[in-house]
């Protein structure tokens, strides 16, 4: 099992009827059976990372993604390609 964060930027609205304004969330996935360099999929791989580091990017918790949830792997793009290789 490795640890990595990802960055999904999303748009919000402002005070402005045509104002927007974007930001980014970080979010923590443990994923397991991957010890993979993941880049390619916009997952930074944080093991060893301080606890810091990872509050620096708002990171305070991690998502469990098991061998079996076929659903999240697909969204995080770890589907159809060998993710296990150090």
């Amino acid at each position: 099992m490795a640890r990595y964060i990802k960055k999904f930027a999303r748009v919000g609205h402002s005070l402005g009827p045509s104002e927007e304004r974007g930001f980014a969330m970080w979010v923590g996935y443990d994923i397991d059976g991957v010890s993979a360099d993941l880049d390619h999929l916009g997952l930074v791989r944080v093991d060893g990372w301080s606890e810091d580091a990872l509050r620096e990017r708002g990171v305070t918790s991690f998502v469990q993604v098991s061998r079996h949830n076929e659903e999240l792997r697909q969204k995080l793009g770890l589907t159809g390609e060998r993710n296990d290789a150090g």
